[in-house]
């Protein structure tokens, strides 16, 4: 279970970051550089000051494994599976 939670993650990181590079990037790094965007199914939903309050928005909004974030003029270098504690 753990590989297909891994595998969705990595599709998930792969699908934002070409919807934000082809969709979004141009307008959100001119209007809203170092800040974060919370995604969802490819769109921008809100743009925040901080990565964790995107985070924690998404968190509340979608739920783990729903949402993504991205660094608006950053680039990601990875990913982080979380795991809620039992």
């Amino acid at each position: 279970m753990a590989s297909d939670t891994q595998a969705d993650a990595a599709r998930s990181v792969q699908f934002h970051t070409g919807a934000y590079a082809s969709e979004h990037r141009e307008a959100l790094e001119r209007d809203h550089w170092g800040r974060s965007a919370l995604m969802y199914r490819g769109e921008v939903i809100e743009v925040f000051d901080a990565g964790i309050d995107a985070y924690d928005a998404g968190m509340e909004r979608f739920g783990q494994g729903n949402f993504a974030t991205q660094g608006i003029g950053t680039v990601s270098v990875g990913y982080r599976v979380v795991r809620p504690i039992d």
